[in-house]
This record gives C-alpha cells, structure tokens and sequence, in this order.
C-alpha cells in the first residue's frame, strides 16, 4: 500500500505521530501536521490520497478545513477523529462529504480497518474511472464503421446528438445492424459520459414485470415483492437510459411511460413518494412504428415523444461496399481476442458481397468468427465461408438513390416531429381553444382540425 499518501491533521502532536507510526508501519506513507492552516496549504501543493483530521483544532477545525479541502479537491477522501461528545459534529461532517469517522479513543486495528476501506474505495473508483475510459474509447464515432453513403449519413446524426445531452434519439433498423451500438456511441461521447448507461431490452421481460423493471417497487407491493427494489429509472439517473425493441411495451406501461418522459418523475409500484430523475431517452426498435400506431399497437403520442431525432441504420444488403472494412474489423478483433490471425482472400471477399444477410452485421460476424476457427491455413478461402443456401444479395440502389431516400425520410419524420410539438404548444397555451391557435400558426380551424387527428394529439386532463 505504499503508493497511497495519507495527511494527518492533529493539534496534538503526540498523538499525530502515534498514529504516523501506526500507518508507516503498514507501508503507507504518511505526513502528519499539527497546524490546520499549513494543512490546508500542504493539500494544495501535494497529491494526497487520504486526509484524517481531528474535528476540534484551533485557528482551522476539522470541519472547515473540510469544506476547504472539497471546494480544492472534491473526489478527496477525508476521514474525521471525532471524541465522544462530539458525533453530531460528525455526522454532520459526513452530510457535507466526508467518506467516514472514527471516535476517539479507538485502537490501531479499528483505525488501521478504516484506512484500508478507505484505500479499497479509491483504487474501485480508480478503476471504475479506467473502465469508463476504455469504453469510451470503445465507443468512439469513429469505430461506426462504413464508407457509404448511408453510414456516413448516420455518423453525421450521431454527432450532432452526442452535442446535446437531453434530445431523445429513436434508432430503427433490422436486427443485427447495431442499434445497441450506436446508443452506446451517442452516450459515451455526450456529457453524460461519466453518468450511468442502462439498458433495458422490453423484448426480454416478461409483460407483469415491466412497469417494476422500469420504476422499482417497494416491500410487498406484490406477490413476490419482498424487498424494497430501484427501477431502471433511477439507475440510470443523469446518465442514458436505452430502451431496445420499445415496441414491445404493452398500452398500459406505454402510457406512464409516457407520462414520466413528460413530467421526469414517477412513483415506484406500491409507492406514494414521487421520484425526480434527469434521464436522456434512447429508444431502439426493429419495427416500424408508424405502422404500429397505425393499427393501434402503439400510442402515438409515445411514438412523437421518441421519435424527436430518428436515426436509421440500413440492412448490410444495402450498403455491401461496406463489407471489405467490416471484414478488416471483426479479423482484427478476433486477433486481439487471442484467435489465429488470418488474412481473406479476394474470392472470399467476393462470395461475401453476393450474400443477402438477413442477420446483417451480427451475422457477418457470425460467419468470419467461424471461418477463422475452421479454416486450416492462415487465409480464408471461399470454401470455409458457410452461407446459407439460395440467400443471394438483392438488387441494391446506388449510393445517389439511397442517399436521396434518407434525407427525405428523415426530412419529412423531422418536420412531422416539429410541427406536431408547435400545434401542441399551442393548444397548451390557449387552454385547447382551436379557433385561437388556428389563428395564431395562420391555418384554417379544418386544417388544424385534420392535423390534431393525423399527430394524434389528445387533449390533457
């Protein structure tokens, strides 16, 4: 433990440097001071990992010296002495950031228990902070990869909405295109980087268990209920929460779903504290929700709500000039997971852009992981590559055509999504007079009419 560095503040120097002894017999290395004031500037100068000071000292107390100490440094650990009478002091101390206390007299191993739990802390966060960093780099923008024109469309959305934090994002496209990824990427290069990513795949939880998934529940709520739990919501407070195949909500929980995107609070099942979160939605769906809300399996006001930034991912069947950089990719990602190292021939390269893949990515993948464990030399041939059957790549349109059906998709999508939000806007502030805000967006009262029924804009109680 001799890289951690632990400050002792005590106005007693007797017994500052017992308890310098103490920890340098542990091999932590130690300062001990009996003047708060020069403390306070020792902390400023030098990387301390651990502060323990006595609460009643003269000219700084411990208290003081530790709000002095997290206005410096805030992720500081600082552990109080405290005497007997004086608990209150620190408890209070705790409030205001302080990891935990020791009352006096304690003995060596109590003191020494405290200091190891404290180190134990730091070197979790310390690698916790690691583990972020590599999943932010994981998630760079630049590891979506393709060169067409489709994906370079989505890299430039991504982008742009990694900028705002708050904006919800709903991703659409086949099953195995990425959409777990491209949620992950917008999160990991947005301010809420540090925050908490959780996902929720509604596909995988049974019906009855959604609402407790998403909101908690408290002790004896239901059957089963027999501990107080903390829904997806709360988890994912100040960070990202991401929810995969959101189809799959059922009409009631789409509804407090909704609610809770509206109001950003909610109660748990069984409860009756209402619960404040500051959450970033991402929604993802294989469907086409437009659809579902056509035939009444979707809400559309849920379906505005999410659908502020749409994001599609295109099947692989329509960006095949993509495949020779995937292919580089998942070889080398398969090197570094300790696979042999192959190369691919320019035959098997061929045979993979004449396939349809209905599993996409995901079964490009699939197929390359494969390949390097069957194939016996160092490159992969055409023979090692087991497509299935009769699956031939469709007719794709140029990169022009594709291009010019994205932007216009996400053109009229956007639009919708704007004009919606206005009309409802106003309805809001003129207490849903439609004569008014007919007059106000400059429309006719049939016209506004006919949209309030297309955007499915229900009057709030």
């Amino acid at each position: 433990m001799s890289r951690h560095h632990v400050l002792v503040v005590d106005d007693e120097k007797v017994q500052a440097a017992i308890l310098q002894e103490i920890l340098t017999s542990e091999g932590i290395n130690v300062t001990a001071i009996s003047d708060s004031v020069k403390a306070l500037d020792l902390v400023k100068e030098t990387d301390f990992d651990i502060v323990v000071t006595d609460l009643r000292m003269p000219r700084m107390g411990g208290l003081e010296l530790l709000r002095s100490i997290k206005t410096l440094k805030p992720s500081m650990t600082v552990i109080v002495m405290t005497a007997y009478g004086t608990i209150e002091t620190a408890v209070q101390a705790m409030r205001e950031g302080a990891y935990d206390y020791v009352t006096k007299p304690f003995s060596k191993d109590e003191f020494i228990l405290t200091i190891r739990r404290a180190i134990k802390n730091i070197e979790m966060e310390n690698e916790n902070r690691y583990l972020k960093g590599e999943l932010g780099l994981r998630y760079q923008t630049e590891n979506i990869l393709g060169k067409s024109q489709a994906m370079q469309n989505v890299l430039r959305l991504v982008n742009r909405v990694s900028l705002d934090d708050k904006v919800t994002v709903l991703i659409t496209g086949e099953t195995g295109t990425g959409k777990s990824i491209v949620a992950r990427t917008i999160h990991y290069n947005s301010a809420r980087k540090e925050k908490p990513f959780i996902e929720v795949n509604c596909a995988a939880i049974p019906e009855g268990l959604l609402e407790s998934e998403f909101f908690g529940h408290e002790k004896g709520a239901f059957t089963g209920a027999l501990a107080h739990r903390v829904g997806r919501f709360e988890l994912a407070d100040q960070g990202t929460l991401f929810l995969d195949e959101v189809a799959e909500m059922n009409a009631q929980l789409q509804g407090k779903f909704l609610r809770v995107i509206e109001t950003k609070a909610f109660e748990r099942v069984g409860g009756t504290k209402t619960i404040k979160v500051d959450v970033r939605i991402i929604a993802a769906t294989n469907r086409d929700l437009q659809e579902e809300v056509k035939v009444g399996r979707f809400r559309g006001d849920l379906f505005y709500r999410l659908n502020v930034i749409p994001i599609h991912l295109p099947p692989l069947r329509e960006r095949l000039e993509d495949i020779p950089i995937l292919v580089e990719h998942f070889l080398e990602k398969f090197r570094l997971e300790g696979r042999r190292h192959v190369q691919i021939s320019q035959d098997a390269i061929k045979k993979l852009m004449e396939y349809d893949y209905p599993g996409n990515v995901r079964e490009l993948e699939n197929l390359l992981e494969r390949a390097v464990i069957l194939s016996e030399g160092g490159v992969v041939t055409p023979d090692e590559l087991y497509l299935a059957p009769g699956v031939k790549a469709a007719p794709v349109e140029t990169a022009q055509e594709r291009s010019q059906r994205t932007f216009k998709m996400v053109g009229r999508q956007a639009v919708e999504a704007a004009e919606r939000t206005i009309i409802l806007e106003s309805l809001r502030r003129h207490h849903w007079n439609k004569s008014r805000v007919a007059e106000e967006l400059g429309i006719d009262y049939k016209t506004l009419r006919m949209k309030i029924k297309r955007y499915e804009i229900d009057r709030e109680i």
